[in-house]
């Protein structure tokens, strides 16, 4: 009788154990860069110029399908095959394109642009349809986004509603069909500089917030905040493609992996020494890309650096976007010494080796 008794206790014991345990437990980690990973030395020859393009290059969009970027300038939109390099259209909406965002199936294209109205500018949202290019929707704000500037716009992740990052206004979540606000975040006390969409839909979260990241449900506006004394203000944010963490890149150089469930810094990297001027993640998210002065891969389980490259003195690498593979990555970079220079490189992330660069025209 004493055998199933001692078995049946030790059964429930396990079973209290189990239960115990976290179930959306994440990677834990604090980590620096590896002095000993050397970056990737540049070539003496630069890459290939594809293209020149006339405006200054603001930012870039890669396509969904990886066939095709698109290009957000001064001078309007210029549209390249990414295989090919061919150019493919060019659109002039009538003013400086400064966001743009692909529709999670290709078929739409958003942009933000500042148009000139009297003795003023304003934030304009557009919509285009992909396969006659004309546009299908443009929002009215009135004048409730004069002399400001639509500086990121992220899709739902089922291209229905669209969000977009102001100055003074916070962020805006509207319906992609019809143009009406559905949600709304303000009372920033800083210029929204990125907002991101959870994978299933339900939430975004963005910067904007001083020392702390805001996120909140769509659907009732309820909103938390997070924050780790070791991070600075963050000026860039991701949510990761499994739904579970967050990740954020601060002012100075700082890396935070956030637990969606704990609201907890679980995964902390001191990534550069300057700011962190823009992340990445990989599309199956194994591997982030931050950007200063130089690009830095890293896995994301475990907070080690993987590889660096593109070490440059002289410029900031201000946004980055992965091709679906995750065999390439693409970098705008912008000098120091001459702001006027806009770049777009694409590189192996194998070997660290720049392709192919898209030139952009001077400020």
């Amino acid at each position: 009788m004493k055998k199933p008794l001692q078995l049946s206790f030790l059964f429930a014991m396990f079973t209290v154990l189990v239960a115990c345990q976290p179930a959306e437990a994440q990677p834990v980690f604090s980590s620096a860069v590896d002095p000993a990973i050397k970056p990737v030395t540049l070539p003496a020859v630069e890459p290939k110029t594809v293209a020149t393009l006339s405006g200054v290059i603001w930012s870039f969009a890669i396509s969904p399908d990886s066939s095709s970027i698109a290009f957000a300038t001064s001078s309007g939109l210029e549209l390249y095959d990414l295989q090919t390099f061919a150019h493919l259209r060019a659109l002039d909406p009538g003013g400086d394109i400064h966001s743009l965002a692909w529709s999670p199936d290709g078929s739409k294209l958003a942009l933000g642009l500042i148009k000139a109205f009297e003795d003023s500018g304003q934030a304009v949202l557009e919509i285009w349809d992909t396969s006659t290019w004309k546009i299908s929707l443009q929002p009215h704000f009135d004048d409730n986004l004069k002399n400001e500037r639509p500086i990121d716009l992220a899709w739902k992740p089922d291209g229905t509603a669209l969000a977009l990052s102001t100055d003074l206004h916070g962020v805006l979540v509207l319906n992609s069909s019809s143009g009406k606000v559905i949600s709304q975040q303000s009372d920033y006390p800083s210029s929204v500089l990125e907002v991101a969409w959870s994978p299933d839909g339900t939430r975004l979260v963005s910067t904007g917030d001083q020392y702390k990241l805001r996120r909140w449900k769509v659907s009732t506006g309820e909103a938390v905040q997070l924050y780790d004394q070791r991070a600075s203000n963050p000026w860039h944010v991701s949510w990761m493609p499994d739904g579970k963490r967050i990740v954020s890149g601060q002012v100075y150089g700082t890396i935070c992996f956030w637990t969606v469930t704990t609201n907890k810094c679980d995964g902390f990297i001191q990534a550069h020494r300057s700011a962190i001027f823009s992340l990445a993640p990989s599309p199956d998210g194994s591997k982030l890309a931050t950007g200063g002065g130089i690009i830095r891969i890293w896995d994301t389980h475990t907070g080690k650096l993987q590889s660096a490259f593109g070490l440059d003195e002289k410029i900031t690498y201000n946004h980055l976007g992965w091709t679906s593979t995750g065999r390439m990555l693409a970098s705008l970079q912008t000098g120091l010494d001459d702001p006027g220079i806009t770049l777009v490189r694409l590189w192996d992330v194998s070997t660290g080796l720049p392709v192919a660069q898209f030139k952009g025209g001077k400020r």
